[in-house]
């Protein structure tokens, strides 16, 4: 999504005003963002660290994801740096469905489970990750296709507990940060409105409860408001889909906590 591309420039920006480059590096694994969601497509870049000079440790800011865009949509990236944009966007997926969805492992070994969740197979494939370097940041911005297609938002929230606790099953350390879904107003769901604010009301307490479960050995989860300030009819094509307008909102929204959690990954690898 333009959106992200736009995140991205502002998060270069950003960082170099946050800190000065080093003679040595500070760190040498490279913190990996997942953006996971309906609105993470397309195209979601990655810093090129041979392309771009950041200032150290922001080098190592790599985007990760199984899903490349196709050649055509590059022209999105024309801002005179090198990109490309791994992301995790599936275009019509649900929460609920990724949340229940299973995949063959491959080469399973006899004995071993012959399935695992789909969200995993994403967070462990060799494009995304390693062993030794699991996602280290995740951007959710699920529920919206939930809606439309008449799912409670007591399912979809349940679905993003199921999801959270996949995630830490990869990476303990892993940081959500979870989107208060857009404003949605297509013409052939007039109830999408009211039922987009109820999702976010729990999207919200299901933070808080989930932030409220004491366990040093987990990162808390981030609630990023996606809500407000938007608007369907002015930052939207089609009451759903984001204009030019709508992907700047969403870029600024979600840049404050991304720079944060980068922040966060980054100081607590520089602990002894």
């Amino acid at each position: 999504m333009v959106a992200t591309i736009r995140l991205l420039i502002g998060l270069v920006g950003s960082l170099s005003l946050l800190y000065q480059a080093s003679a040595e590096p500070l760190i040498q694994d490279q913190v990996r963002i997942m953006a996971l969601g309906l609105l993470a497509r397309p195209p979601l870049p990655k810093l090129n660290a041979t392309n771009i000079d950041l200032p150290l440790p922001y080098s190592q800011i790599r985007f990760v994801g199984t899903q490349p865009e196709p050649p055509q949509l590059r022209p999105y990236c024309g801002y005179g740096a090198a990109y490309d944009w791994p992301h995790e966007g599936h275009g019509s997926y649900l929460a609920t469905y990724i949340a229940q969805a299973t995949v063959p492992i491959p080469d399973a070994l006899p004995n071993t489970p012959l399935t695992q969740p789909l969200l995993q197979s994403w967070l462990r494939n060799p494009r995304v990750s390693r062993p030794d370097q699991p996602v280290d940041i995740i951007l959710m911005h699920l529920g919206t296709n939930d809606i439309w297609q008449n799912r409670t938002k007591e399912d979809i929230v349940a679905a993003y507990s199921v999801l959270l606790n996949q995630m830490r099953a990869v990476n303990p350390r892993v940081r959500l940060l979870v989107a208060q879904i857009l404003p949605m107003e297509p013409a052939n769901c007039p109830g999408c409105a009211a039922k987009v604010q109820q999702l976010n009301q729990y999207i919200s307490v299901w933070a808080q409860v989930v932030n409220s479960q004491v366990n040093p050995n987990v990162r808390p989860v981030r609630l990023v408001d996606q809500y407000t300030g938007s608007n369907a009819t002015r930052y939207t094509t089609d009451g759903v889909h984001p204009n030019a307008r709508g992907d700047e909102a969403i870029a600024q929204r979600w840049l404050g906590s991304v720079l944060e959690a980068v922040e966060a990954v980054v100081d607590e690898r520089l602990l002894p």
